[in-house]
């Protein structure tokens, strides 16, 4: 682990003390606990890797091709995670239905934290045994490269750009980037109405790419967390948000004084990023997956989180095992 990142963990590793990230925290790490007690420090963003200025076309891979499930615990990425009793994850707590802090309980939820919890059931036997460690959107993949997180479960686009960086299980959930406006906005799409529009998107996501890439010239503004996005909408410091459906469509149920625009702008797929390489934790993950979407608790998970704010049904996309 290097020195930046025991710096930026330390504050938070004291005994008995947990941390979580606030709306308008603009980065850093934080355990994520029962309960909240303070934030840590921000994180030095010369160790972060701007997935946005990837080729987001590159399409050398097939993002819905993984290992073939294996309910083997003996490989050597497996067997750190049973030697040390609990799972490490790599989390949101700013994604309303996703990852968040239920405010009444205290406890972090949502739609990839049953997901977690699941692996933690399958490959330890005990679905509390986590360690939930909050990431910022850009931080994720050096937060797996630095060995802070088994796995990153956060909403995380798997494409051909990240598998070169870190590897991924079988997909979880199929979406798209949309447009989330004032409900009076005149934005209509990724075209010439957003050309003079302060567009706001998360810092290495797919959609600053999508964005950045994009002939309609504006006036991106960076931000750590979508959540950080709403908050400057409310603000009237920005016209518009760009982020993947699944996640606008959460934002949206916060502010009904917002509107998703019609139509998604390319297709994308979630799936759990490991550490480049680590082929038999992709493998037993995948025969977690396996058993956690076959069995009925994903769909029983989106029938919770998901679909009352959506309304829609839906199943994960069909993985390609290569074997």
């Amino acid at each position: 682990m290097n020195k930046t990142f025991q710096r930026l963990l330390r504050p938070a590793l004291r005994p008995g003390v947990w941390a979580v990230t606030s709306a308008l925290l603009l980065g850093g790490f934080a355990f994520a606990g029962s309960s909240a007690a303070e934030t840590n420090s921000a994180p030095d963003h010369t160790a972060s890797i701007r997935i946005a200025g990837a080729p987001e076309d590159d399409n050398s891979c097939d993002p819905l091709a993984t290992a073939s499930p294996s309910t083997s615990d003996g490989g050597l990425d497996v067997q750190r995670i049973i030697r040390r009793g609990k799972l490490v994850a790599g989390i949101d707590t700013n994604s309303y239905l996703w990852g968040f802090r239920d405010p009444n309980s205290g406890d972090v939820q949502g739609f990839d934290i049953d997901l977690v919890h699941a692996l933690a059931a399958a490959i330890l036997g005990d679905p509390n045994k986590v360690t939930l460690l909050a990431v910022p959107t850009d931080q994720r993949i050096p937060a797996l490269q630095n060995g802070l997180v088994d796995v990153v479960v956060r909403t995380f686009t798997h494409n051909c750009a990240r598998e070169k960086q870190v590897s991924f299980s079988a997909d979880y959930f199929e979406t798209g980037q949309q447009i989330l406006v004032p409900k009076d906005s005149k934005v209509t799409g990724l075209n010439s109405s957003i050309k003079g529009q302060r567009i706001c998107t998360a810092k290495g996501s797919t959609a600053e790419g999508l964005l950045q890439g994009s002939a309609y010239k504006s006036q991106e503004v960076p931000v750590e967390n979508q959540l950080d996005c709403l908050v400057l909408m409310q603000l009237g410091q920005v016209d518009a948000t760009i982020t993947d459906g699944a996640l606008a469509a959460g934002l949206n149920a916060q502010d009904k004084s917002l509107r998703i625009v019609p139509g998604t702008l390319d297709t994308e797929y979630y799936a759990v990023a490991v550490k480049l390489g680590s082929h038999d934790l992709v493998a037993r993950i995948n025969a977690v997956l396996q058993s956690y979407i076959g069995g009925g608790a994903w769909q029983q998970s989106y029938g919770k989180w998901i679909k009352p704010i959506t309304g829609q049904n839906s199943a994960p996309p069909a993985a390609h095992y290569t074997g």
